[in-house]
Parts: structure tokens; C-alpha cells; sequence
């Protein structure tokens, strides 16, 4: 049952403590150890039925065990039996209690087998179905486990810290095929019943919640790697571009391998595409499940990859499927290994600079979100949903701090013992201390410390630089001070850190440690440097003030090695752009750096001059090889209204192959060409685009534009029958524009019973930026009814940001 809690739970920043913090959650006491389950069942689609039997081989763990207690919830149970033997049994809440008859011991082996059936669950199991609406949504189940969904489709063990054998008996339309966990070992027709049996088995151990299935119309793009068989199960007209999307599957597999030491561990691998999954992907044992948006065409790879998707997925395969997590707390070994691995594999693809850059990204994304009450550790054993902890702390942070262990140990040695780490716990449950054991008895080093400061505690080191040169000494002084808030919960940190010192355009790298609040090191320096670099190349996770001169920041951009070092300098040179020293060296750096990122950047910097005309440059710029540069530019462009930018943004518009560029020439056409404002709008409004691109950014220049035209518009892209993506974007459009309209949040709030996941997900958040008490009631009673704990969370979190900007404006 699901209650109103007085916690403000926001989605991605993390738990808030309102009036009372969440409960603590310690690993879950069971009583019996679960060896296998086989599960015998028959799908009806139509009827949105799932019906047959759960057979569980157990041991107990207790002396004299009577009772058996399996997770379930609103399951109907026919019966339950023994050898054939009737047994009793009662459902309370989400528990089925079965009596044994008997008490059994610890050397007994006992086999249930629960019949039972179940009809449009709310969770764990989900049904789609074409309808006239949208004639192309597929027909469809699919199962989503994690965290502890998998008891609304079948009687489990529905938690971390146990670790069985499966084999999943699946019975279907002749027409459809089911894809489940471990090898096929047989496919059966029965052509009287028109139906099709598949009989998959998985033989190794693994957690409840990784346990699957999926059922539609699907057709294999089998790969492999050596012995390995790979199938890809994508919708028929997917086939041409399946392998654009998991043709490196096999390159990742093999690099993993022989990154972890440790032989992919499961009998296959491959996909299986889903609609309207709520996330990108889940790692469910030896088949990722997928999103169907995952498959994308020529074009949309210019702009977009699934690597990271399936590499995440895969490094799962290790990280949470073979070495599993014993309690939700401990989630970031799971999540953190696999987010730092997209990484790893990236260096390995990408090289150094792009891995780099993904590592950039992830440090900003928790910087600019573990601030003041939202800070929480990694290792969090407080929440009210498991769900609750699925944010950066764990993905992203959890990421950084393996990158920031590498550094701290070096390659060798990180490797080194991430091989000791899964050969010693493979296919067992591990804590995060197991992790911290294994690396020192690998290594030798003490990294209590490491692990008191990253995981178990929140935060980051806000660091506060200042150099001076000392003539007499003929050296150079870094003085380091450490600014954040020292708490309970943020200490002082100790890193060791490289701080590059530039002389006479010669640079040497010094590898320093910091241990106190205030450091100060001094390095040789014959003469005052051209630059010194704090944490070259980006290694901690951090904020930093460094009140470079402008000539620094410039030496920076010019020569620092590591691009991630100049994409910082340009960060602080864009809000000087207007200088002719900074815009000189940024339209060189625009057209002759050797990373597309700082050429982007650069770009973007140059597109923000005010003092000079920059369109001829930026028109230069649109000749860039790499996409992500050409929109940047063309994105620029809408400053300026001479024919040279309108004819360049014309077109980018008509014939650039990337839809990113085509989308942001959209934007700035309207701009640039404002008497054909809504001309190019409508236009855009009928071009196809991967993810809706285009169209979404059609739709955002309609609701500039703002008239009742255009809000009829943006309102009928709302409506059933459109892409969900286009859906989305209309609806926000209607909030951020239209909010206060008559009639407007009414049309909001009947999108928290739509079909579709993303948007439910979409109108709460939109319903939280709009002060309307007429939103609170059924927001509320949205929380009172709804399962997914995730909606609930950003329910309570749009509930809260109402009721505080109205306290607001009436104590004003």
C-alpha cells in the first residue's frame, strides 16, 4: 500500500530530508536459499494474461522450517503443492505464506510448485497492444524486474541477496516469438493450438530480478563471437539498421573479457526490443532488454550512438549479473562499474580525449547536483523505494570514483585488482567493503580513507587556487584550500593530484597529495610560468576557482596536452569573447583543433561575440567535418540576417544529413529570416527526424510565437496517435507557455492516466512548475493509487514545489 510520506523525494537530485528522513534499510533475513526456479506459463496478449506454474527448489536456512514466505502481489493463486501434495497457503499484502505441513532441516531439499495466474498487473509485467490510435505500436509483453517488480509476475524471493538457477517455459502465439534468459534448448510448435513453446534455461546463479521475458514480433540478427552466439531480436523493419546499433557487440565483448580477466560468464548474449520501456535499457541476465529507440538510421548516427547504451548493458553482464550486490545500498557496484565502463570502452574505441570528455560530463552532471541538502553518500542505507537511489550518486559518482581510484593506484594496478575482485566473488552477492578488501590484498595499500571519503560519506572538495611566482627562490607556489562545507556528512578530502607547471613554454607535471584544508606545494621555476594546470586532465571530481589571467586561460587554450583542459579554458573565455586577444585565438582553436569537442565549444563561444560581425567565420565553421560542429554553427548563425548566414542556414536546413544541424538551421532560420518565421515552422512540422528533432524544435518556435494559432497547434501534437517524443514536447510547450490558460491544466492532468509511461512521467513534471491548486488533489490521489515507485517519487516532489510556490506567493 502506498502512503503520502512527508518527504520531498526529487528525481534527480536525489533524497531530501523534509520533517523526518527516510527508514533504514539494512540486507534483507530470509530463511531459505532458493536453487532454482522454473516457470511454466502461457501469454495471452490480447487478454493481457499471464497464466501456469512457478516451481521453486529451495533449502532451508533455518532448523524446523514450516513455513515458506514468497513475495507476491496480486497474483491469484490456484493452488500450491508439495510432490503432488496439497499444501495451505494465505496471501497478506504482497506475501504468500505456505505451510509446509511439517518442519523441515537444513539438509533437506524441498520443491514447490505454485499454480497461479495473473490479469494486467500494475508492475513487474507489461502488455502493449496496437490500437486505432497508433496502428504501429507492436503487440507486445515484456517484464521489467529491478528493483523488486518481478513478484507481481511470478511467486520469488524478490530481493538482492540470493542467487538461483532459472529456466523459463514460454507458451504463445504461433506468430510471436519469446525471448528469456540463458540458451534456447528447445522450440516446440503445436500447430492444432496454433502456439509456439520456448524453453529457455539459464544455468548459472543469479538474483530474482533478473529473470525475464519478452514476447512480439521479432526477427534474430544473430552475430557472434567465436563460440559466443549473439541474437539481436528487433522488429522486421529494424533488420537494415540493427546492426548500426550492435555491430560492436562483439569487439565489446572481447574487450571486457580481457579487461576483467574473466571470460563473458553466460551462455549467449544479445537484445530484445521493447516499446515504451521506462528506461533505456536493463541488464537482464544474458539478454539486455532494450528500448525500441535504441535502432536508428544513417543519419541519426551522425548525431547519436548506442554504444554507451550497449556497453553499459553488457559491462552489466559482470557488474550486478555476475559479482551482484547483496542489499540496495550497495547498488553503485552494480551501476557505477557499469557507467565507468561505457567509459573504458569509449578510451578503447573513441581514445583518450573522448573518454575523457564523458568523464567530464558525468563529474558536472554530480557537481551541479549534490549541493547543499541534497547531498547524500553513494552508500546510502536510507530511502523509502530502492528506486529512490537510482540517480548519479551511484551512476555517475559511482563512475568517478572508479576513475578516481584508477588514478589513485595507477593502470597497472587497477587492473590488477578489478581481475582479483571478480574471480574472487564471481556469481556471489559482495558489499562495497568486499571491494575495498580485495583491492588491498591486491595491492598492499590502506584505502580506508579512499572509501570514507567518496562512498560512505557525500560531497566533493571545492578547491580554491592561487599561484605566486618567488623570483628569489626560483620557484613556484601553489597554494590549495578546500572550501566546501565540512560536516557530518562532507570531510576534508586527501587526493593525490598532478599540477602541471609551464616554464619557458616547457611543461612538467608534478604528482602532489593533498591532505589538509589549506596546502602549499612549490615546484622549480627559473622563471614566472606561462600556466599552471590544477588536476591536469580532469581527474577529480571537484569545483574549482582559479583566478587565472586572461594570457593564462589563453596559454591554456593554445597548449595544454589534454583537450579536457582547454574545453576549461574556454568555459572562462567565453564570457570575455568580446576581446579581440580571446576572439583571435578562439576562431584559430574554431578551425584547427584537433578535437571536434573544442571546435564545438569554440564554435559556440564564437557565436556568443557581440562586439563584431562573426558571420562569415561561423559560415567557415559550417564546413567542419563532424556534425555536432556544423549545428553549432548553423545554431550561431541565427544572429545575423545577411544573405551569406540566411543562404548557409537555408541550406543546412534542406540538405545537411545530420537532423541535429537540420534542427537548430530550423531555429535559427526563424530568427534570422523572421518574416518567413511561421512559413519554416509549419514546414518543419512535417519533417521525420529521428527522436522527433525536428519536429520538437518546430513546435518550441510555435510556442515563442504564442498566439492562439499556434496553441492549437502545439495541443493537437498532444493528442493520442502522435509520437510519444513529439507528444512530450508538446506538452511542455502547453506548460511552460500556455500554463496559466483556461482549461490548460485540465488538459495536463489527463495525461497522468495516459498509456504511456514517459508521459505520465512528463505531465507530473510539468504539473510541479505550475502553481495550480486545482493540480494538488489529483496529484495526490495519483500517489494514493499509482505503483511505480518512480512516478510516485516525482509525484511527491511536484506536489511539494506547488504547495511551496503558492505558500509563496500568498505570503506575498
Amino acid at each position: 500500500m502506498k502512503q503520502i510520506l512527508s518527504i520531498l523525494l526529487l528525481g534527480v537530485s536525489g533524497i531530501v530530508f523534509s520533517q523526518v528522513p527516510p527508514p533504514e534499510h539494512t540486507t534483507r533475513e530470509r530463511t531459505y536459499h532458493v536453487i532454482h526456479y522454473r516457470l511454466v506459463l502461457s501469454l495471452d496478449l490480447e487478454k493481457k494474461e499471464c497464466a501456469g506454474h512457478a516451481i521453486i527448489t529451495l533449502v532451508p536456512l533455518r532448523p524446523d522450517l514450516d513455513i515458506v514466505n514468497l513475495d507476491a502481489a496480486d497474483l491469484n493463486i490456484r493452488r500450491v503443492t508439495m510432490n503432488d501434495v496439497p499444501l495451505e497457503s494465505s496471501v497478506r499484502g504482497e506475501t504468500l505464506a505456505i505451510a509446509l505441513g511439517k518442519p523441515f532441516g537444513l539438509a533437506d531439499t524441498l520443491t514447490l510448485d505454485v499454480g497461479y495466474s495473473v490479469t494486467s498487473p500494475q508492475r513487474g509485467l507489461y502488455f502493449i497492444q496496437p490500437d486505432s490510435g497508433v496502428s504501429e505500436r507492436q503487440l507486445q509483453a515484456w517484464t521489467q524486474g529491478e528493483a523488486t517488480d518481478n513478484h507481481y509476475w511470478f511467486p520469488c524471493y524478490d530481493a538482492p541477496n540470493d542467487l538461483s538457477t532459472s529456466e523459463t517455459i514460454i507458451t504463445v502465439d504461433d506468430h510471436l516469438t519469446a525471448v528469456s534468459n540463458g540458451a534456447l534448448v528447445e522450440q516446440r510448435h503445436d500447430a492444432k493450438h496454433h502456439t509456439t513453446t520456448f524453453h529457455w534455461s539459464e544455468s548459472k546463479p543469479h538474483v530474482s530480478y533478473l529473470i525475464s521475458l519478452a514476447v512480439g514480433t521479432y526477427v534474430d540478427v544473430a552475430d557472434s563471437l567465436g563460440s559466443l552466439p549473439i541474437h539481436n531480436y528487433v522488429y522486421p523493419f529494424q533488420v537494415p539498421d540493427a546492426m548500426r546499433s550492435f555491430g560492436n557487440t562483439p569487439d565489446m565483448i572481447d574487450y571486457f573479457s580481457k579487461k576483467t580477466g574473466y571470460p563473458y560468464p553466460w551462455e549467449k548474449y544479445g537484445h530484445v526490443l521493447v516499446e515504451d520501456f521506462m528506461f533505456s535499457g536493463e541488464e537482464n541476465v544474458s539478454v539486455a532488454t532494450l528500448t525500441d529507440r535504441t535502432i536508428h538510421d544513417a543519419r541519426a548516427h551522425l548525431d547519436f550512438s548506442s554504444d554507451p547504451l550497449v556497453a553499459h548493458e553488457l559491462a552489466h553482464q559482470w557488474w550486478g549479473d555476475l559479482v551482484s550486490f547483496r542489499d540496495w545500498s550497495q547498488a553503485w557496484l552494480s551501476e557505477g562499474f557499469a557507467t565507468y565502463f561505457e567509459m573504458v570502452y569509449e578510451e578503447h574505441a573513441q581514445g583518450h580525449d573522448a573518454a575523457a570528455k564523458v568523464l567530464h560530463d558525468a563529474q558536472q552532471l554530480v557537481v551541479n547536483s549534490d549541493r547543499f541538502d541534497a547531498r547524500r553518500p553513494t552508500v546510502c542505507v536510507r530511502y523509502v523505494s530502492p528506486m529512490d537511489l537510482f540517480d548519479n550518486r551511484i551512476y555517475q559518482k559511482g563512475a568517478c570514483v572508479l576513475s578516481m581510484l584508477r588514478f589513485v593506484l595507477g593502470d597497472e594496478l587497477f587492473w590488477k585488482s578489478v581481475k582479483y575482485y571478480v574471480h574472487t566473488f564471481a556469481y556471489q552477492n559482495v558489499e562495497t567493503n568486499d571491494f575495498k578488501i580485495v583491492i588491498e590484498e591486491a595491492t598492499g595499500y590502506n584505502l580506508e580513507w579512499f572509501f570514507h571519503e567518496w562512498l560512505y560519506r557525500a560531497g566533493y572538495p571545492e578547491f580554491y587556487i592561487e599561484t605566486a611566482w618567488d623570483k628569489k627562490t626560483q620557484s613556484a607556489r601553489v597554494m590549495v584550500q578546500q572550501r566546501q562545507k565540512i560536516d557530518s556528512l562532507t570531510p576534508v578530502f586527501r587526493m593525490p593530484v598532478e599540477i602541471e607547471v609551464w616554464v619557458h613554454d616547457v611543461p612538467t607535471t608534478y604528482r602532489v597529495e593533498i591532505t589538509r584544508q589549506q596546502d602549499t606545494f612549490s615546484f622549480p621555476a627559473y622563471q614566472e610560468p606561462n600556466l599552471v594546470i590544477f588536476d591536469k586532465g580532469g581527474q577529480l571530481l571537484k569545483r574549482v576557482t582559479f583566478n587565472k589571467s586572461t594570457a593564462e586561460w589563453l596559454y591554456q587554450l593554445r597548449h595544454a596536452e589534454e583537450a579536457s583542459d582547454r574545453l576549461i579554458a574556454i568555459d572562462e573565455l567565453q564570457w570575455i569573447v568580446d576581446s579581440s586577444a580571446v576572439r583571435k585565438i578562439l576562431e584559430s582553436v574554431m578551425l584547427e583543433d584537433n578535437n571536434s569537442d573544442v571546435r564545438r565549444d569554440a564554435t559556440w563561444a564564437i557565436g556568443s561575440v557581440k562586439s563584431t560581425d562573426e558571420s562569415e567565420l561561423l559560415v567557415k565553421a559550417y564546413g567542419d567535418r563532424e556534425a555536432g560542429v556544423r549545428a553549432a554553427s548553423v545554431a550561431s548563425l541565427g544572429r545575423y540576417r545577411g544573405e551569406n548566414s540566411i543562404s548557409t542556414l537555408r541550406h543546412a536546413y534542406e540538405r545537411d544529413s545530420s537532423y541535429a544541424a537540420v534542427a537548430a538551421a530550423l531555429r535559427s532560420l526563424t530568427r534570422a529570416d523572421s518574416a518567413h518565421r511561421r512559413e519554416y515552422l509549419l514546414e518543419g512540422l512535417r519533417r521525420d527526424s529521428y527522436n522527433e528533432s525536428i519536429r520538437s524544435t518546430a513546435l518550441q518556435g510555435l510556442t515563442e510565437i504564442g498566439d492562439q494559432e499556434a496553441l492549437d497547434t502545439v495541443m493537437a501534437f498532444t493528442r493520442y496517435g502522435h509520437g510519444r517524443n513529439i507528444r512530450i514536447q508538446a506538452l511542455r510547450s502547453l506548460g511552460s507557455v500556455w500554463g496559466n490558460r483556461d482549461g490548460v491544466v485540465q488538459h495536463i492532468l489527463r495525461f497522468l492516466s495516459d498509456r504511456s509511461y514517459d508521459m505520465r512521467r512528463a505531465a507530473i513534471e510539468i504539473l510541479g512548475k505550475i502553481d495550480k491548486k486545482e493540480a494538488l488533489d489529483q496529484l495526490q490521489h495519483f500517489v494514493g493509487t499509482e505503483k511505480d515507485s518512480r512516478l510516485i517519487k516525482a509525484a511527491n516532489e511536484a506536489i511539494e514545489n506547488i504547495r511551496a510556490a503558492i505558500q509563496k506567493k500568498e505570503s506575498h
